[in-house]
């Protein structure tokens, strides 16, 4: 009897040894992933916002490719996904000779440490009103990304794609960035998390921009629809059939991803 109890006994701990040793080399793997992935090159640049939160994107550029004066293509998903939700599209607009940072926005991915309190928030929580202070994070990181490899990059061609409120924040950023030459938003909307965008397209002036976004996606259809009566230009837009909306449009249409990189080559070469 006591021999069974103790072989069951040691039995379930080397079951639980093994749960746990298979649970740790998952979140390795997922860490290795997320932080450098194999193909193609890419760097890690981080940088401490005023308010002490430490942001974190990457840069991918082509292995084929001279650390030349490369075009850049800004990239910024949308509510709570990371940088990882571009993967796909990094590795086609580095094949197309693009050099690609995607960032993970504050509150997201590997964005989360804090240096007031010297350890992770939980990821997609934010205080009230944090959300305003996108549009600065990205101009902080990207001038870190350029004083880290500015030699590789031209600062006078940049594109911005974002990804629902990535794309809001993405305009924002690009209104007082001449360097943008190009901005693409996929499932646009008119407000998120409190930003809106009629204003900054407008402010964006004659520069191209593009919007793509789905047949079902129903508030992103009615925010186009009352852009294009209150802005006089002639929108570049692109409905899919589909109920899908943000990284997920981007990751499921190939036909989208052909336009975006179609775009890019016209605009930033």
């Amino acid at each position: 009897m006591q021999y069974d109890i103790l072989r069951q006994s040691i039995v379930a701990k080397t079951f639980l040894i093994l749960l746990l040793a298979i649970a740790a080399s998952l979140f390795v793997s997922d860490q290795t992933m997320a932080r450098q992935w194999p193909w193609p090159d890419s760097a890690e640049v981080t940088v401490m916002t005023p308010d002490s939160l430490e942001l974190v994107g990457n840069l991918y550029r082509p292995k084929s490719a001279k650390l030349t004066k490369l075009p850049l293509v800004v990239l910024l998903h949308q509510t709570a996904e990371t940088h990882g939700a571009w993967k796909n599209l990094v590795d086609d607009l580095c094949a197309s000779d693009f050099a690609v940072f995607a960032m993970d926005l504050r509150g997201c991915g590997y964005s989360i440490y804090d240096f007031r309190t010297g350890q992770n928030r939980p990821p997609n929580t934010f205080y009230i009103g944090e959300q305003a202070l996108y549009p600065a994070d990205i101009r902080l990181l990207v001038k870190k990304l350029f004083t880290e490899h500015g030699k590789m990059l031209d600062s006078a061609r940049i594109a911005v794609v974002g990804a629902e409120l990535g794309g809001s924040i993405g305009l924002l950023y690009a209104v007082d960035e001449p360097g943008v030459r190009f901005t693409a938003l996929i499932s646009p909307g008119l407000e998120y998390s409190g930003l809106q965008i009629g204003k900054a397209i407008k402010d964006y002036g004659e520069r191209p921009l593009f919007m793509a976004t789905a047949k079902q996606d129903i508030y992103s259809m009615e925010s186009l629809n009352l852009l294009s009566d209150v802005i006089s230009r002639v929108l570049d837009v692109k409905v899919f059939d589909t109920f899908r909306y943000g990284n997920a449009l981007v990751n499921t249409e190939p036909q989208l991803v052909r336009m975006l990189i179609d775009r890019l080559r016209q605009y930033l070469k």
